[in-house]
């Protein structure tokens, strides 16, 4: 029982820290002058939308629960296999589903309220130095990452207490609590679920929004001849809104849902080894470990915010990247005390699979530094790409894309086989994939600080509009710190996809072990020989491949998707920016309300359809195969949906890695050669005139296909795959 109490106690404290972080941004100053108008208006179009967001999240999310409990209060009868009955069962799963998709929502809420006050004092910050303007992003940043991994424990964490002290677990009997432990994981994955669909909508409605308006301003900008963020382009503001209510609202929830999927697939696998072992203590320490791994881990991010100090001297990244190294540090400390208190005698061999998850995790930022900081040869060869044009920068941008991909994979890959070899040393039946399990926790340990490093990009992109269109001509010095800070969170934010991706792979990989060894005991119990039910994932069958050819196309279509919304979006606002031109005078202000109404219709109306396909996809397939006769295989829909799964999976994370690693090299090709590279931002011509510089212009173009890539179908895609293996948990008694 005291694992519980220190799992929410631990999330609360993080909840409490994350307040005061608050408190600490909001004393710092909103600048003067212009500063605090711009940032009002940026504020007010940024909640506009959220509030628009928020609305359609939750009428979508309450459709798709009401679903829930009707298929198993109406249609799904009593099972042997089942823990509870039928109604009960939907009962819970339909609280848990509301409730994860109620925490997802107020995650991206308190993503859009920080980073929309944290902007405009990252930008007055600036003025005085840059460590200000570093520290005031990073703990807006980390309001956000505290704040959603805290908000996943509590939740998941106080949904099995609930369950258990309902069973009556708390009493004087726990007897009936413990029997039914190993299933309480089954009974709430709706939290899961629900975090993940609604994360999905946020991700796809504030992604849309955000890369459509900022692709939408670049063009209109290049053609009215306007600099970057300039308060004359009439899309300036809804551009700099998105950052906040787009990307930091999307990203929190998405990282809230990762974490929840994450723990709800090593819970499961926890309960199997539990299953299939004698001798195994207790059932709440090993199911609960996982919990008590990432409470640890949040407690570790608050002392790593809080090292994150630079001068004008030292890169930023390394102050950045300083707050990592000590958030993996205290982690590991806070992994082997968990692994000592809660794993008996295997606790030194799974420790060593933490330990190499946490080390991973750090070797990830070094290949991400790589493939995005402008000091390494792949950027600065797409910047030297540039001189010859925007068609060879975009083909050396989508060649880095493609080799950056490769090596996080083969990290994780490597990881995956050492945790499973260090778990198998166990001796306990599914050791290894218990080893994997605790892999992916140490790595994902460092989730909250992670999430800060994320939201610490969008607040200073919007930081720098702010300064741009304020104070950049009387104070040059201060927009080139926002731009050498905005160049690092571009690095920060490809960190936070890659960790992610691989979370994807992980993650699914305990979530489809689950389900395969949940769907053989079903069938077991059902009536199915053991030698038949362990005859799974054949993949000569054609049920099995076929799904997986429906896995892969389903992310395609999905990444089609993505990107074809924003470009019709951003059409609407170049149009839109045309349109005020030619309508008013020169020296009348531009109409940035016009933009941010345009853009977010365009990006709600894109977001449903998605998502919705998305989930019901993996449900029709089962069903299909279900009722379409497999009686010489018990087990063939777990084979068909597992194949799916995992083949989505696998392109979901190859699509994502390039796609957020092209962008982010695109994205700081650019603004390196803003610094002066290759002729800098604007030439001299002979006249004395200050010119274009083509050099700029290309990459620029570089920037604005990455754009749409890397912060709006890349994120999507890893919640999507995240999602998956959860939809075909909550509904696993209709496939069996």
């Amino acid at each position: 029982m005291t694992e519980l109490g220190l799992i929410i106690g631990i999330s609360l404290l993080g909840l409490a820290f994350a307040a005061y972080l608050s408190r600490w941004v909001l004393a710092c100053p909103t600048g003067e002058g212009d500063m605090p108008k711009v940032a009002s208006r940026i504020r007010a179009a940024a909640e506009l939308f959220f509030r628009r967001l928020r609305s359609t999240i939750l009428a979508v999310s309450a459709v798709l629960g009401g679903g829930i409990f009707l298929a198993y209060g109406l249609v799904r009868r009593q099972d042997e296999a089942e823990p509870v009955g039928a109604l009960e069962l939907g009962v819970w799963l339909t609280i848990s589903f509301a409730l994860g998709a109620a925490s997802a929502v107020a995650a991206a809420q308190v993503a859009t309220w920080i980073s929309t006050r944290a902007n405009v004092r990252a930008a007055s910050g600036a003025r005085r130095s840059l460590d200000h303007a570093l520290q005031i992003a990073i703990r807006g940043g980390a309001v956000s990452g505290l704040f959603a991994i805290s908000l996943g424990l509590v939740g998941l964490g106080g949904l099995f207490a609930a369950v258990f002290a309902y069973k009556g677990g708390f009493g004087a009997d726990p007897g009936p609590a413990l029997a039914l432990a190993p299933s309480i994981p089954l009974m709430i994955a709706g939290y899961a679920l629900g975090a993940s669909f609604a994360a999905l909508l946020a991700e796809l409605g504030g992604g849309a929004f955000a890369k459509s308006a900022d692709v939408g301003a670049d063009l209109a900008g290049k053609e009215l001849n306007l600099t970057e963020d300039d308060s004359r382009n009439p899309a300036s503001i809804a551009d700099l809104a998105g950052d906040c209510a787009g990307e930091c609202a999307g990203r929190a929830s998405g990282m809230l849902a990762s974490a929840v999927a994450e723990n709800l697939g090593a819970m499961l696998l926890a309960a199997s080894v539990f299953r299939r072992n004698e001798g195994i203590p207790s059932v709440l320490s090993i199911m609960l470990f996982p919990l008590v791994t990432r409470a640890f881990g949040v407690l570790a991010a608050m002392f790593g915010v809080m090292v994150v100090r630079t001068d004008d001297r030292e890169d930023p990244m390394n102050a950045l990247a300083r707050g990592l190294y000590v958030t993996a540090l205290l982690g590991t400390v806070g992994a082997a005390g968990a692994a000592k208190w809660l794993l008996g005698r295997h606790w030194i061999a799974l420790f060593g699979a933490a330990a190499i998850g946490i080390a991973t995790g750090v070797a990830l930022l070094f290949v991400v530094q790589y493939y995005t900081e402008h000091k390494h040869r792949p950027v600065r060869e797409i910047a030297e790409s540039a001189r010859a044009g925007a068609s060879l920068a975009i083909l050396r941008g989508m060649s880095v894309g493609l080799e950056s991909a490769l090596v996080p994979l083969v990290l994780v890959a490597a990881a995956t086989a050492g945790a499973h070899v260090l778990g198998a040393r166990t001796g306990l039946e599914g050791g290894g994939i218990l080893g994997v399990a605790v892999a992916l926790m140490g790595m994902l340990g460092t989730a909250a600080y992670s999430l800060a490093m994320d939201g610490f990009g969008p607040i200073i992109d919007s930081a720098g509009g702010i300064v741009e269109m304020t104070i950049a001509r009387d104070r040059p010095d201060v927009r080139g710190r926002t731009v050498l800070l905005d160049a690092v969170g571009n690095t920060a934010k490809a960190l936070t996809k890659v960790y992610a991706a691989a979370g994807a792979v992980l993650a699914t990989t305990l979530l489809v072990s689950a389900w395969m060894d949940e769907t053989q005991r079903r069938a077991t119990a059902g009536g199915a020989k053991p030698a038949d039910a362990l005859a799974v994932l054949h993949v000569g069958r054609p049920e099995v491949y076929l799904s997986a050819v429906v896995g892969i196309g389903l992310v395609f279509w999905f990444m089609a998707r993505c990107i074809a919304s924003v470009a019709r979006a951003a059409r609407r606002v170049l149009d839109e920016a045309r349109r005020q031109l030619n309508a008013r005078p020169a020296s009348a202000l531009p109409d940035h309300e016009a933009c941010v109404e345009l853009v977010s219709r365009a990006a709600l109306g894109h977001m449903i359809a998605p998502a919705l396909i998305a989930a019901a996809l993996p449900i029709a397939v089962g069903l299909g195969l279900r009722f379409a006769g497999t009686g010489d295989n018990p087990l063939a829909v777990a084979d068909a949906v597992a194949a799916l799964i995992m083949a989505a999976t696998i392109a979901g994370v190859l699509g994502a890695l390039l796609l957020g690693n092209a962008g982010g090299a695109w994205d700081n090709a650019k603004k390196y050669i803003v610094t002066g590279a290759h002729g800098g931002r604007y030439l001299v011509d002979e006249t004395g005139a200050r010119i274009d510089n083509p050099t700029y212009t290309a990459a620029v173009v570089g920037d604005a296909v990455g754009d749409p890539l890397k912060d709006a179908a890349g994120p999507a895609i890893h919640v999507l795959v995240k999602m998956l293996p959860v939809v075909t948990i909550v509904f696993l008694p209709f496939f069996v």
